[in-house]
């Protein structure tokens, strides 16, 4: 009889133990804590300028990686870019983008972006300009992070391999650091007329 009881609380204690494990909110005092994640829709501007873009992030099984997507709302002009003599000039609009990013630590992670810069065309538009963008990110807040960019702009003769993008060990034409503010968009309460 000692054994069935013993079995059956060593069977509820480990129910018990597997729940609090994969329970974030039982895990914390009040079920406050906060994760930092991968993953959501979010946008990115750069402080005191109107460049804005916006991406969406799909995390893998582990949580730690994810494939970015995103598009260039107000993008930066060639001509406006500080120290560019004159380079991409035909550069006309940009492509969507898309990454990777993964977390290094509780609070940041890196990443790699590729676009590229665009000129219409007849009967294809041309690639005159490979753009990556690669970083750091940092989490400040739920919802909230800071992001250094060093936005490296690649001559499309880099990519002589022809697979999109610069051949290894080529340096870009361009560089240029930069800093956004993103913030995830999350829920909203819809408006009321």
């Amino acid at each position: 009889m000692k054994n069935k009881q013993y079995a059956t609380l060593a069977i509820v204690a480990v129910a018990a133990g597997a729940f609090l494990a994969f329970n974030s909110p039982a895990q914390s005092a009040g079920g406050k804590s906060h994760a930092n994640k991968l993953e959501g829709a979010w946008i990115a501007k750069v402080p005191g300028m109107p460049i804005q873009w916006a991406y969406s992030l799909s995390p893998d099984p582990s949580g730690k990686r994810a494939a970015m997507v995103g598009s260039t709302h107000v993008p930066i002009q060639p001509q406006a870019i500080p120290g560019n003599p004159g380079l991409f000039s035909d550069w006309e609009y940009n492509t969507d983008l898309v990454g990777e990013v993964e977390m290094t630590g509780p609070d940041t992670a890196i990443f790699t972006a590729v676009w590229y810069g665009m000129k219409k065309d007849f009967p294809f538009d041309q690639v005159v300009l490979i753009g990556v963008n690669s970083g750091q990110v940092k989490f400040t807040a739920p919802g909230k992070t800071v992001v250094t960019h060093n936005l490296g702009m690649y001559a499309p003769i880099t990519d002589g391999d022809g697979d999109g993008l610069p051949d290894p060990g080529l340096a870009p034409t361009f560089c240029l650091p930069a800093t956004t503010i993103d913030t995830r968009v999350g829920l909203m309460p819809p408006c009321t007329p």
